[in-house]
């Protein structure tokens, strides 16, 4: 019976020095817990400064295989220019050192492109980029261009991105959509050739906000351009259900069509190429597909320029 008690006793006991090293492991690791996020706490208070930081940005690539056929190849800026290519740059941050207006930066066949201008880089999410190529000294401080469509310029722009390294890399895409007529010829439409073809209803001119990569539209849709090896660019519309081309052959014949873009959304988007099939036969005209796909190069991954 003794013995029975002192065994009772004895667990008891071990239970209590049991429940007490518990107590005090606990005690440890709330404390260590505690420890922890103070640490944070005080990290999160005083960052890491970012050591790239008031270092001069810099633009190592622009996504720009587009910019001129002439000294670029498969995306690669090659050789040296006569004149470097030149694209407007805007840089939205907190402070003088940390914003650009419109300013001009080069690039002449080397890897960077670089600047007149010091801008300097306020550490990883701090500032916002967007470009315009090719360079327009009439760009406005806040990101606006008035583009005349009838010239047929080809804009490119990059739209506003936080800057999260530097060198950064642009991407850039195309404002204007681009229209591609693809004819073909009837048997019995032999010797007839293409002289002229222009699309009608759409807008002669528009202003570009670089930044949003929307379009303000100045006056109606009633223009008329012209056709260059049966491609024309054109401004975006959201809305746009058909448009009439006229097309004058060799022999003197003037063929009229109406263009549906029902199969494509009834839209215009910028940065993208519409292929339009047409039959040409000997007294007419027949419209066949429309498809609307991103104005890349035709060998892929690369955006091309007129």
């Amino acid at each position: 019976m003794k013995n029975s008690i002192k065994r009772a006793q004895s667990e008891r006991s071990l239970s209590a020095m049991s429940n007490v090293r518990i107590l005090r492991e606990a005690k440890k690791y709330f404390a260590m817990a505690i420890a922890a996020l103070a640490l944070v706490a005080c990290d999160n208070e005083n960052p890491i400064a970012d050591p790239l930081k008031d270092t001069p940005l810099t633009i190592a690539s622009a996504g720009v295989a587009e910019l001129t056929t002439r000294v670029i190849t498969e995306g690669q800026l090659i050789g040296r220019m006569e004149e470097p290519v030149a694209m407007s740059v805007w840089v939205e941050g907190s402070g003088d050192n940390y914003n650009a207006k419109n300013i001009k930066w080069f690039n002449n066949g080397g890897n960077y492109w670089y600047t007149d201008n010091t801008v300097l880089y306020a550490g990883e999410n701090q500032q916002k980029i967007y470009a315009l190529y090719p360079y327009c000294e009439g760009a406005t401080e806040d990101g606006k261009i008035a583009i005349n469509a009838t010239e047929q310029a080809d804009y490119l722009i990059a739209k506003q991105n936080l800057i999260d390294e530097n060198p950064i890399h642009l991407t850039m895409r195309h404002a204007f959509a681009k229209l591609s007529l693809m004819p073909t010829f009837g048997t019995e439409a032999g010797g007839l050739e293409i002289v002229s073809i222009e699309v009608k209803n759409m807008y002669a001119s528009g202003t570009l906000n670089i930044k949003e990569d929307t379009w303000t539209y100045q006056g109606e849709a009633t223009a008329t351009l012209a056709m260059t090896n049966h491609e024309v660019l054109v401004i975006p519309m959201e809305v746009c259900e058909s448009f009439p081309i006229v097309i004058t052959m060799n022999d003197g014949r003037v063929f009229k069509a109406t263009i549906s873009l029902a199969a494509v959304g009834n839209e215009l988007k910028s940065n993208s190429q519409y292929k339009i099939s047409l039959q040409i036969g000997q007294d007419k005209v027949t419209v066949g597909n429309i498809t609307a796909a991103p104005w890349v190069a035709e060998n892929g991954g690369n955006l091309e320029t007129e």
